[in-house]
């Protein structure tokens, strides 16, 4: 016979907050916190009438730095990808 939760006679430990979350779960609520805090605040720019300006400063003064993990971004980004596709074949 199959096993199941009726069937197991073992003793249920209730399950605390702390035990259900992991660092996964949490680092995952935190990027979705932090990217709909983001998208507030490009809302709340563009109700001012600001975001254009805004987005020009940030591209002005680390245009280096955007660049350059963009390039490396693209870069990690298609090492993956061909890495993926050539798994798929064997």
């Amino acid at each position: 016979m199959a096993e199941t939760g009726l069937t197991r006679k073992e003793k249920k430990y209730p399950k605390t907050f702390f035990n259900e979350l992991t660092f996964l779960r949490l680092l995952r609520f935190a990027f979705f916190l932090s990217l709909s805090l983001l998208l507030v605040y490009i809302y709340f720019l563009h109700l001012k009438g600001d975001l254009q300006k805004t987005i020009l400063e940030i591209w002005s003064s680390h245009q280096k730095v955007i660049i350059s993990l963009s390039i490396f971004f693209f870069y990690s980004t298609s090492i993956y990808q061909l890495g993926v596709w050539r798994g798929r074949r064997r």
